[in-house]
């Protein structure tokens, strides 16, 4: 059967109306949006952890933003034309739904929402959307566009954008399709899904995990290996210290997942910064004005011992190819001097380096040589 849809849209639906409430000062105490989420979690606790539901497809449609792999070339203007012709509007309820261009209008979503209870679908118990569909319609839309991920764009096939969400939509009532539409474009402003509380609510490793495996296939996965396939989800604050310590001797970094980065802290001052630290010991890293990367060596693999992930987590190896020479130099690769045997993980920044000035030149000069999914951004107007 799957999870529906609709029910991610009742909480998204409260936390919408909570938005009324947080401006007065017996909500600031009350935390309504916490207080939501943990009602909602309490009640389909059971459903969302049963083996009928796809977890994976369950988070990728409560964070959108979050699958960097997924580009589905759709802005707001395409999807509205899509949407359109999915719902076979006539020229009045399409100046309808364009409404959204208008400044101070309502947002797509909302137009979408107001142009379809105008003629509410009817949909049977039975034929209810789930996650599960949406989330496949949502990959095969991303495979067919060149910015998405290497993993994404292998899925590729023919796929019709039209006939691909037509179906969907006229299967959604007309609040659903709002959140559909914003999920699309991957932001259901004005909610915003606290994102740790969330994820602690979904599981109470979930968040750490992610540090480890910065994918939510990749900390799902870690969920169901021994021994935490068999934590509860939710335990006592206590027993889930105790649980915790327990996870921490399995857990490993591995190649081809990028590792979460750690949560940083802008200091106002060194005084500030030492405030901050609280006696901790603490490391001291040269900041280079570049590009991050995580770099990631198999030696077991011949064919791509390399892989490189930006900052976002997108596996950028095909666009950061020309460094891989220089990486293998610098690091010895299948030599005696080789500092490792196997395999390692490195951090980095990519700046570019001027002979000219002996120094690292400024970062906007990184774009002229390091494209985007093959394309150089930005370049047309720079000087040689």
């Amino acid at each position: 059967m799957g999870f529906p849809f609709s029910l991610l849209c009742d909480l998204l639906s409260s936390l919408d109306e909570n938005r009324l409430v947080k401006p007065t000062s017996t909500a600031t105490k009350t935390r309504p949006d916490s207080r939501t989420i943990a009602q909602w979690f309490t009640h389909y606790g059971s459903r969302i952890h049963c083996a009928d539901t796809d977890r994976l497809a369950l988070l990728s449609c409560m964070f959108p933003e979050k699958r960097v792999d997924r580009v589905y070339w759709l802005q707001a203007t395409s999807l509205a034309r899509v949407i359109g012709r999915c719902l076979g509007l006539g020229s009045s309820r399409l100046s309808e739904l364009n409404r959204w261009q208008k400044a101070g209008g309502p947002d797509l979503g909302q137009c979408v929402e107001d142009v379809m209870r105008q003629a509410e679908n009817y949909v049977p118990h039975d034929q209810e959307v789930t996650v599960e569909e949406l989330d496949r319609a949502m990959g095969l839309i991303a495979s067919r566009c060149r910015f998405s991920g290497p993993d994404v764009r292998r899925q590729r096939t023919a796929v019709d954008v039209d006939a691909c969400l037509s179906p969907l939509y006229r299967r959604l009532c007309s609040r659903d399709a709002k959140w559909f539409t914003r999920m699309i474009l991957k932001s259901y402003s004005p909610v915003v899904l606290p994102s740790k509380y969330t994820l602690e609510r979904f599981h109470f490793l979930l968040p750490h995990l992610l540090q480890f495996q910065d994918t939510f296939s990749g900390a799902l996965n870690m969920l169901i290996s021994e021994p935490m396939n068999h934590f509860p989800a939710h335990p006592d604050p206590k027993l889930a210290t105790n649980l915790c310590s327990i996870a921490l001797e399995h857990l490993s970094p591995q190649i081809g997942i990028k590792i979460g980065r750690p949560e940083y802290y802008k200091a106002r001052s060194i005084r500030h910064c030492h405030q901050m630290a609280k006696g901790r010991r603490i490391s001291v890293e040269r900041k280079y004005d570049g590009e991050y990367c995580q770099i990631h060596v198999d030696l077991r693999h011949s064919k791509r011992p390399v892989q490189i992930f930006s900052k976002s987590g997108k596996d950028s190896t095909e666009d950061r190819d020309g460094i891989i020479p220089i990486l293998e130099e610098s690091l010895a690769m299948r030599t005696a001097q080789c500092k490792f045997t196997h395999r390692c993980i490195l951090e980095g920044e990519l700046v570019v380096w001027s002979d000219k000035h002996g120094g690292v030149a400024g970062f906007h000069k990184l774009r002229k040589f390091l494209s985007r999914s093959g394309s150089y951004i930005g370049i047309d107007q720079d000087s040689p």
